[in-house]
């Protein structure tokens, strides 16, 4: 089994993952950390790991090859030095409880897969994570319901690179991260090649085994959903209109009408207030599930809008041809 990590400028998270990697359970396990081009401290991090840990290795890559994004380049660097028939790919920000590992692989050998992938517990520390994350997790739900990417003949799949786990034969069958080495929403690309391979995919919920704090800021939850939501809606105009459309209507516009309403002294300010009582109280259930705080369910309509913003951007950009900015790095 080849775990292989990632890393650009990850001096704040990578300790931790790879102290969480090194407590797995699993026997014959080998880390194996590509740093792709930090100027921070973490090929020291990496290369300390190391000297502890016979397990990790500590690889380094020099910036993306010409047509290809910087996390692909180093993920098929890495993929070329590894041993392990089962390749499990996972972000430098991660945490892993002791039993990931192990409980993956044996999950995904009992069904057969040729690829697992997980949902992960959302680490949600600051005031702007609380507001904009749930409202981000809420649309993935919608998008990629598991039901549908686990059934091998609906055509919906997708993965969440912060925990990847495949088969290598199967892998190397579908090109790997060289099929889809331009595509900044590579973990999805890399599970729809897998899937129209014609090997099995599942995405299940690992909550309790790994974690993830995704973004710190307004401007890095900004940058990184601008990043991906059009591509999570296929880069499709129709579909990234339709959902900028219902999040609007259904949980900014109540809230919304309200205001207004009462500002200007028309009827209907009642009413639309028990809209927005009744989208709350739905909301508050779901996150709860998801791992985030209820209470912050009332923050909805605040979260809707700077998520309905992120989309437009991320589709005016992907229009316009402005491309993406990701790790001091564009891609267009």
């Amino acid at each position: 089994m080849s775990v292989l990590v990632p890393a650009r400028n990850e001096e704040r998270n990578l300790a931790a993952c790879l102290a969480s990697l090194s407590a797995q359970s699993y026997p014959s396990l080998e880390i194996v950390v590509v740093d792709d081009g930090s100027t921070d401290r973490t090929p020291a991090l990496a290369a300390a790991a190391a000297a502890r840990d016979p397990r990790v290795v500590a690889l380094r890559v020099d910036g993306p090859a010409p047509g290809w994004t910087g996390k692909n380049y180093a993920l098929a660097a890495g993929v070329a030095w590894a041993r392990g028939t089962w390749l499990c790919f996972t972000d430098a920000d991660t945490l892993h409880m002791p039993t990931s590992i192990e409980r993956a692989l044996g999950f995904a050998q009992a069904r057969g897969l040729g690829l697992l992938s997980m949902t992960s517990r959302q680490l949600t520390l600051s005031f702007w994570e609380r507001v904009v994350q749930p409202v981000v997790f809420g649309l993935l739900d919608q998008w990629f319901p598991l039901a549908r990417v686990n059934d091998p003949v609906s055509p919906v799949a997708a993965a969440n690179g912060i925990f990847l786990l495949v088969r290598r034969d199967a892998y190397e069958e579908v090109g790997g991260h060289q099929a889809v080495r331009g595509d900044v929403l590579e973990d999805v690309a890399l599970a729809r090649n897998t899937k129209r391979g014609g090997h099995r995919l599942a995405f299940a919920d690992g909550a309790d085994l790994v974690a993830v704090r995704m973004y710190t800021g307004l401007g890095g939850i900004r940058r990184g959903w601008t990043k991906n939501l059009y591509a999570l809606r296929d880069r499709r105009a129709d579909r990234a209109l339709a959902s900028a459309a219902e999040l609007f209507l259904t949980a900014v516009w109540p809230l919304l009408a309200a205001l207004l309403a009462a500002v200007a002294g028309l009827p209907g300010a009642g009413a639309a207030l028990v809209a927005t009582g009744v989208v709350l109280a739905l909301e508050a259930p779901f996150r709860a599930r998801r791992g985030f705080d209820p209470a912050w369910s009332l923050t909805l309509p605040l979260g809707a809008a700077l998520v309905l913003g992120f989309l437009l951007e991320s589709a005016v950009r992907a229009w316009l041809g402005l491309g993406v900015s990701w790790k001091d790095r564009r891609y267009t």
